[in-house]
């Protein structure tokens, strides 16, 4: 667990992304993101036999959703998108252009997530987790909110062993002030099981190449994460509770 003002300062971090990039997204398709991301998704929940979660009768809750999220496109019978900005990004129409009325968006943490308990069939936590001020409370509440037998779906990114100490450094110093978590490959496979969760599916980008594309990339920063051996590459789990 972070300190609070460790956490706000990331939130302020996070809703200034956003609202620095208001007046571009309303004049841009970069949203439609959601939107393929969502089909990545249900491409790969039918490849691993749960194919039942994306038939329209599912009950799914999306923590960190950001402006408009998952949610948005997912064909669930009941959505539910969480996210402590929720209601600053709904006061900018060029963040929330692309929002299903259908869906409920909230204010809430993933420490404290407004739902019921063994509410959803599905819990979706996408490049958030690292954001969170208590990992720990975010996987219980997750716990809670799910059924028995429901499926957790989670991205993260991640970095190698050494990367590791040099991002919790950078963290500690506020040189990084989005994440104030660091996560490896094997922390995120311990996560799961520390939790109760059976892992069905995990896949990860390669180290290497997020090096190449951070050396090969535009500005100074990429180049700098590469040297300083930061690069971080995605992991993504589906796992179930018993």
């Amino acid at each position: 667990m972070v300190r609070p003002e460790r956490w706000q300062q990331a939130q302020a971090y996070e809703r200034g992304y956003w609202l620095s990039r208001a007046d571009d997204l309303a004049d841009s398709n970069d949203l439609a993101f959601y939107r393929w991301r969502t089909e990545q998704l249900c491409s790969r929940l039918g490849s691993i036999g749960l194919g039942r979660l994306t038939d329209g009768t599912a009950r799914m809750v999306e923590i960190g959703s950001g402006p408009v999220g998952i949610a948005a496109f997912f064909p669930g019978v009941e959505r539910i998108a969480v996210d402590p900005l929720s209601s600053a990004y709904a006061e900018h129409e060029g963040l929330v252009s692309w929002r299903d009325p259908d869906v409920q968006y909230r204010d809430g943490m993933g420490e404290d997530i407004p739902c019921e308990a063994d509410s959803a069939d599905l819990i979706v936590i996408e490049n958030c987790i690292d954001h969170t001020r208590d990992v720990d409370q975010v996987m219980r509440e997750i716990v809670r909110v799910l059924k028995p037998g429901g499926v957790l779906y989670l991205t993260v990114n991640c970095r190698t062993r050494p990367g590791f100490v040099v991002h919790r450094i950078l963290s500690r110093l506020r040189l990084d002030p989005g994440h104030p978590h660091t996560f490896t490959l094997g922390k995120t496979r311990r996560l799961m099981g520390q939790y109760g969760f059976r892992i069905l599916d995990f896949r990860n980008g390669a180290y290497w190449q997020a090096l190449r594309d951070d050396l090969l990339g535009p500005g100074i920063q990429p180049r700098l994460k590469a040297l300083l051996g930061v690069s971080e590459f995605v992991a993504s789990v589906v796992a179930r509770l018993p």
